[in-house]
């Protein structure tokens, strides 16, 4: 699943910007209302989100034409 994943460019992207989405309001939660746990969870959600494109260029480089 992960493989049909990285391959697909729209899917990483599109999970890569959702995780993104989601670690921004988790991390001002976290932070602002003494949750270290929302915040510990944004900050992995955002490092997981910034390795999605690397990752699929190192795995699955691109085409060359």
């Amino acid at each position: 699943m992960i493989k049909r994943l990285l391959q697909n460019r729209m899917s990483y992207l599109s999970l890569s910007f959702l995780l993104f989405v989601a670690a921004l309001p988790l991390i001002s939660f976290g932070a602002a209302g003494q949750r270290p746990g929302l915040f510990w969870l944004g900050f992995i959600s955002m490092g997981i989100a910034a390795a999605i494109p690397p990752v699929q260029r190192m795995l699955y480089p691109p085409k060359k034409s």
